[in-house]
């Protein structure tokens, strides 16, 4: 199998879907000074995967694209559950829960919360939280 990831007309051709993860979110690193996290999101139908960096619970900057090996209609398919991470970044703890909690209100499609991470950056107080979406 090969996975092609496609960056700012750029291609690289990669053996497995986690080489072409680490190869996309090191490129977006390499073009970003400041962000919390990933959102990584699945299109079944062509089995791309699209990767974008997030800041203050927001996607930002450039998205890079996976291009996944084409599937066999006839063969059976595996779903694989992929949890994602949104971060927020609020002055004191209730501004980051706010934040957090405006953004579930905008995104019906989360399906369930896998877990929530707190953590006190010198950029304030940062809440991460894993969903399935």
């Amino acid at each position: 199998m090969v996975y092609r990831v496609e960056y700012k007309g750029e291609d690289i051709e990669l053996a497995t879907l986690d080489a072409a993860l680490d190869t996309a979110r090191t490129a977006i690193a390499n073009d970003l000074d400041l962000f919390d996290g990933w959102a990584v999101d699945h299109d079944d139908d062509v089995n791309d995967w699209f990767v974008q960096a997030v800041r203050n619970g927001r996607r930002v900057g450039s998205t890079a694209v996976i291009i996944g090996p084409e599937r066999k209609h006839a063969a059976p398919t595996v779903v694989e559950e992929w949890e994602r991470r949104v971060s927020f970044i609020g002055a004191d703890p209730a501004e980051a829960f706010a934040m957090a909690a405006q953004w579930l209100e905008r995104h019906p499609e989360v399906e369930a919360l896998g877990d929530v991470g707190w953590h006190h950056t010198a950029a304030g107080h940062q809440l991460r939280i894993y969903y399935r979406g």
